[in-house]
């Protein structure tokens, strides 16, 4: 068996597919179809039910061929926040978790960004779902914010 971290993820072993080969300047590993490899690797972590890592994230931007800043573009936020995600210095959003999935089964053919849609729905029900209750005081109008549970 052996442990593909090329890839730039630590939990990846092959059964098959790969040749070893000896020469005086060290041991070499030959994989065969290496983006089919990478296809099912990125389709595995989309799939998982985990919140993805750091390393995990990263791994499916790459496959879907966009830069940190690309991505920050597509998702509202900078290249540096996307940075940070990928080195753990800050929990990667769970829409964003959710997006880079969904762009990546999307780009593979799978019909996942309905499963995006959805979860900005949600996301856009609670913000209008806020209440906001007014009184006029001596001071002038107060301000009590409410959202819906």
């Amino acid at each position: 068996m052996y442990h593909y971290t090329a890839c730039g993820l630590d939990n990846i072993y092959l059964k098959n597919g790969y040749v070893k080969t000896d020469s005086p300047s060290g041991t070499g590993i030959s994989i065969h179809d290496m983006d089919g490899l990478h296809r099912v690797i990125a389709r595995g972590l989309a799939e998982m039910v985990a919140p993805l890592q750091p390393k995990e994230f990263r791994f499916i931007r790459l496959e879907l061929d966009l830069s940190q800043k690309g991505l920050g573009k597509l998702l509202g936020k900078t290249d540096q926040s996307v940075a940070k995600w990928e080195k753990g210095e800050q929990p990667i959003p769970v829409l964003a978790d959710k997006a880079i999935r969904d762009l990546y089964m999307e780009s593979i053919g799978e019909e996942a960004i309905a499963g995006l849609l959805e979860k900005l729905a949600d996301l856009d029900r609670q913000i209008h779902e806020l209440t906001l209750r007014l009184e006029e005081t001596v001071n002038g109008w107060d301000l009590e914010i409410r959202t819906a549970a």
